[in-house]
């Protein structure tokens, strides 16, 4: 292999590992979720929804908008702890709980970011063990902390 063949190897395997290694570094992320999956009695599902997730690693917050009908229905702030980021592959993977101050339930979460920037999943399991994955879109979401 020539040097400049070697250079050029490098130089591209360091800029792929900065495309996605700028997941692990977002400061917030909202997810647009438009498909549930979920398990019911044994049988695989899905159903449409229109959810919001705005995730803020920075500010330690999740705010939940459920809408009906392209009406808000519910809304819902929860403290983040545990938050845990890593690569797995080319895949970035965001991991979190949830602390709901109305109940005191604490729900945990898995966002999954494929190469290209595309939400693969949000998986979120209540304390039950119960698991909803999400499929949508994403986008940064502009923190308050900075």
């Amino acid at each position: 292999m020539t040097a400049k063949k070697l250079v050029f190897v490098i130089l591209f395997t360091c800029m792929a590992g900065l495309a996605q290694a700028q997941f692990l570094k977002i400061g917030g992320i909202t997810v647009q979720a438009t498909t549930t999956l979920f398990v019911d009695n044994g049988e695989a599902k899905s159903e449409e929804c229109d959810q919001l997730y705005n995730v803020s690693f920075k500010d330690m917050m999740l705010a939940h908008n459920i809408y009906i009908g392209g009406v808000l229905n519910q809304s819902q702030f929860y403290q983040l702890n545990s938050v845990n980021r890593y690569m797995s592959g080319d895949i970035t993977v965001l991991k979190f709980n949830a602390l709901s101050g109305r109940s005191g339930m604490t729900y945990s979460y898995e966002i999954k970011i494929d190469a290209d920037g595309k939400l693969m999943s949000l998986v979120c399991t209540e304390e039950s063990g119960n698991k909803t994955t999400y499929k949508g879109g994403i986008s940064e979401l502009k923190t308050f902390k900075q």
